[in-house]
């Protein structure tokens, strides 16, 4: 496809390179760019992997835009309308603000699907809008999920209804109460 698309490879095999700045927050994400830049370099695209601190990398990504791919690491939270939503959402492009919609997607079948889900109140038919979305973003495909991490949480035999859910301790705690 890279070749159909006039992107040849050249004469040391590699077709073009990009820059790719991951999230500074551990070795997972280090991992991670090192395991792209293999997995691309296998069909020809060179990977230059950017370390940076913390606030160097907000700034490049965030403020300046300066990135050709990045990884990063986000979390639906409690509800979609909260941490679904701010990361495709079009009326949340706002450079310099962290954790917005980083890859400036905009389609406005999206938004009016998420706004319609943010006020639904009928669970089903809020799902039936989620689903909807979510079919438009795999299809445009703005941004690719590449690992979960893991949903931890802790444990007392005294606290009860804590952890019902795949949110664990991002969960809503309306239903969590204490055995005597």
């Amino acid at each position: 496809m890279l070749d159909a698309a006039g992107l040849p490879r050249g004469p040391d095999g590699t077709r073009f390179k990009v820059f790719h700045d991951y999230m500074p927050y551990g070795e997972t994400y280090q991992q991670l760019g090192a395991y792209t830049r293999q997995a691309l370099s296998t069909i020809g695209i060179g990977v230059t992997l950017r370390a940076q601190d913390v606030p160097t990398w907000f700034k490049r990504t965030y403020t300046n835009r300066d990135f050709d791919f990045m990884s990063n690491g986000m979390s639906h939270s409690f509800d979609p309308t909260v941490g679904v939503q701010r990361l495709y959402w079009s009326k949340n492009f706002k450079p310099g603000v962290p954790f917005s919609n980083g890859s400036g997607y905009s389609n406005p079948e999206v938004d009016r699907l998420l706004e319609a889900a943010a006020i639904e109140s009928d669970p089903a038919k809020r799902r039936e809008l989620f689903y909807a979305f979510q079919v438009i973003v795999a299809t445009d495909l703005p941004d690719i999920n590449l690992v979960t991490g893991p949903n931890l949480t802790i444990v007392n035999r005294k606290v009860r209804d804590h952890t019902t859910t795949i949110d664990g301790p991002s969960a809503n705690f309306a239903d969590v109460w204490l055995q005597s």
